[in-house]
């Protein structure tokens, strides 16, 4: 028995996240986390009935961390053709069948209570796939939209060469119209975040293949068998 459970706990390590997929993934999480919390501040401000003039510094704020992001998520899409295999977007984006018999076996696990072994995955988790995808398109639309309140409202390149010669209806229409995408794309972000914390912590605990800090030093945990 002593012999079967040792067996049983016996781990492989497996490099899967290299470093720059690594640092990619916190640099851009913090700066999500960022933008998100300088945007709410700045609605919760306007509720409130601060000025203007003082919520220009929040907004200008939020536009030049969002063009820190800009370039940060182009690394990462850029990486996910030049990354390592779990790096890249065959590994993101659930396409093969492989990949969605992943997507079944995960939904059977949580629709099973957790009572079964999780399905294993070496790079990204097939379900979490899903997410990853339609977040990297929020992602992406977030910082078109971005640029484009950031020229409309600011006056700040590259959006305001332009819009520069636009009407004042024109403008407007164009504002309205890219602070509704933002706003969305912030709701679905924070809808993202909550879902991606508690997947994570159901597939810490189920798993146990070290998820969380495979992020910190790039490795996981598999069993031997």
């Amino acid at each position: 028995m002593d012999r079967e459970k040792t067996t049983m706990d016996r781990r492989v390590v497996v490099d899967v996240w290299d470093w720059q997929t690594r640092v990619l993934h916190w640099t851009n999480a913090l700066l999500v986390l960022t933008l998100a919390l300088l945007m709410l501040g700045n609605e919760a401000m306007e509720a409130l009935g601060v000025a203007k003039a003082l919520r220009r510094p929040v907004k200008q704020l939020h536009a030049y961390t969002g063009y820190v992001f800009v370039f940060t998520f182009t690394l990462r899409i850029a990486w996910a053709f030049l990354g390592n295999e779990y790096a890249r977007w065959r590994d993101i984006v659930p396409l093969t069948g492989e990949q969605w018999s992943g997507v079944a076996a995960n939904v059977r696990w949580y629709l099973s209570g957790f009572k079964s072994e999780p399905p294993l995955s070496r790079g990204h988790n097939p379900l979490a796939s899903l997410f990853y995808t339609a977040l990297f398109v929020v992602l992406a639309a977030q910082a078109l939209t971005g640029l484009t309140l950031a020229g409309v409202e600011l006056h700040m390149a590259p959006a305001a060469w332009f819009t520069a010669g636009l009407g004042e209806e024109a403008l407007e229409a164009v504002e309205e119209a890219a602070e509704e995408i933002h706003e969305f794309g912030l709701w679905f972000v924070i809808f993202y975040l909550t879902a991606h914390i508690g997947g994570l912590v159901f597939h810490e605990i189920g798993e146990r293949t070290g998820l969380f800090s495979s992020m910190i030093h790039g490795k996981k945990y598999f069993p031997e068998e």
